[in-house]
């Protein structure tokens, strides 16, 4: 297959381990030579991680091949990361968007950032945006707040406990909030959720004026809601094998970037 005049495979992706408080970020730059623009991909949380990866890594490849640079990352104790999630806050994860944000902001040669959330990452990107950084902001599927993130999360887990587990051992999802309520602690994907964390997603939202305008101090936003023609980049998740080309997708957000960053920093070439 020919391939377009415009499109370029001259990127590198390099792996590396991006020191925080207490732990390491697992991050991959897609990096090119001369970048028009630059994006940081704040990905979605926890067990969602597993299912949106393959279309998230297409995603920026495709971004890469138009020659956007481009960061993505594990957050403090999930996936490749290192640290225990069962200590980590929503200030700690909002914390790793902010200092990459502020890492990537800063490579040279200076081009204009993008900052990108997917669901639950949405709210760290908008908070990171709110408090300054990148020049466009978009949001693709933000809950209202983190614990909205997280019931979704949790109907899907006991949802599938239901059709796997033996009668004795399922809990439904009313089950697993009580125990949450009591203080301890539920498994959900592998991951070890605390009392703590269920408390503190009532109150980490949507906070600050990018969530809720087109624009932010000059400053383009974006925010959209995927359906079920974007799965499995979010829920609801099709069959593991299920392998989309979301080109459409691809293709219509990249218009809108070129756009958001030319209107808001200056003419990308």
């Amino acid at each position: 297959m020919q391939t377009q005049p415009s499109i370029s495979k001259q990127f590198l992706e390099r792996a590396a381990y991006f020191k925080v408080s207490g732990a390491q970020l697992y991050t991959v730059l897609h990096e090119v030579e001369s970048p028009v623009a630059r994006v940081l991909l704040v990905g979605s949380f926890a067990s969602e991680r597993h299912n949106s990866y393959h279309p998230w890594v297409r995603w920026a490849r495709y971004l890469a091949a138009r020659n956007v640079e481009v960061l993505r990352f594990d957050y403090r104790g999930i996936g490749e990361s290192t640290g225990a999630f069962e200590e980590m806050t929503f200030e700690d994860w909002s914390e790793d968007v902010s200092l990459l944000s502020h890492w990537i902001g800063g490579r040279r040669p200076e081009a204009p950032l993008l900052l990108h959330g997917l669901e639950l990452g949405c709210l760290f990107a908008n908070r990171a945006f709110e408090g300054g950084a990148g020049g466009a902001l978009l949001m693709w599927s933000p809950p209202s707040s983190a614990n909205h993130a997280l019931r979704s999360t949790l109907a899907r887990w006991a949802g599938m406990e239901q059709l796997w587990e033996s009668t004795e051992n399922r809990r439904s999802m009313s089950d697993y909030i009580r125990e949450l309520e009591q203080g301890r602690r539920i498994e959900v994907s592998g991951y070890e959720w605390t009392s703590r964390l269920w408390y503190d997603s009532f109150a980490f939202n949507e906070a600050g004026k990018a969530s809720n305008a087109n624009c932010s101090h000059d400053r383009p936003v974006k925010k959209v809601t995927l359906g079920k023609d974007a799965a499995p980049l979010v829920k609801p998740y099709v069959g593991l094998n299920d392998v989309r080309d979301l080109s459409w997708l691809y293709s219509e957000t990249f218009d809108w970037i070129t756009e958001a960053l030319t209107l808001g920093l200056g003419e990308m070439r």
